[in-house]
């Protein structure tokens, strides 16, 4: 996500945390794969800020205190004309995006409801509406208008991340090369976000 370069008022770049979000940890390793950690070193000599929540360095970039968020949480791959700020999408670089997973526990207690909550967001008109966010999961459904379907841009690496997580060690190996160059994570988890942490109200 980049804003208008123009503005006195933003400099610099945020991420989120990449040892601390599995996504944005993901989108890191592809960038290291691609361009090797002489570019993260690059990139940490650069002043970057850190944070815990993936929806920080948007945030960052909206409220004109950052030109570039990287690692996270676009709510459309589409630029608003009422807005100086737009995900860009790369033509070569790695990005990622993955279809959301949903499913109905065995044990749930409202199948039925279940079953019509998945039915409504995964119809045809539903899908078609959500064009907004750029993408449907329905290869039946277009995507919004200048876009290919997902599946088409082979640098979204759609199967990898699912790929990755399946690998723990991997995982965890990552995290830990990761730390090395960026420290141990500090912050409230994922603030302004309702998570799982400890001390969360249940």
């Amino acid at each position: 996500m980049v804003a208008d370069t123009t503005s006195p008022t933003r400099r610099g770049a945020s991420s989120s945390y990449p040892n601390d979000d599995d996504a944005t940890l993901y989108l890191y390793k592809l960038y290291v794969d691609k361009y090797g950690w002489q570019w993260l070193s690059r990139l940490m000599s650069q002043g970057i800020q850190f944070q815990r929540g993936t929806n920080n360095p948007g945030d960052a970039v909206r409220t004109q205190q950052k030109t570039l968020a990287i690692g996270t949480v676009s709510v459309s791959a589409l630029t608003s004309p009422s807005t100086e700020v737009k995900w860009v999408l790369p033509s070569d670089d790695p990005f990622m995006a993955w279809g959301q997973r949903a499913a109905i526990l065995a044990k749930a207690g409202h199948t039925a409801a279940a079953k019509l909550d998945l039915n409504w967001l995964l119809s045809t008109d539903m899908q078609a509406r959500n064009n907004d966010f750029g993408w449907p999961v329905r290869t039946d459904v277009p995507p919004a208008p200048g876009l290919k379907p997902i599946w088409e841009y082979d640098n979204a690496h759609l199967d990898g991340f699912a790929a990755f997580m399946a690998d723990r060690a991997e995982v965890e190996r990552w995290r830990q090369k990761l730390t090395l160059y960026v420290g141990e994570v500090h912050g409230a988890p994922s603030p302004t976000w309702l998570g799982l942490h400890p001390g969360a109200p249940r």
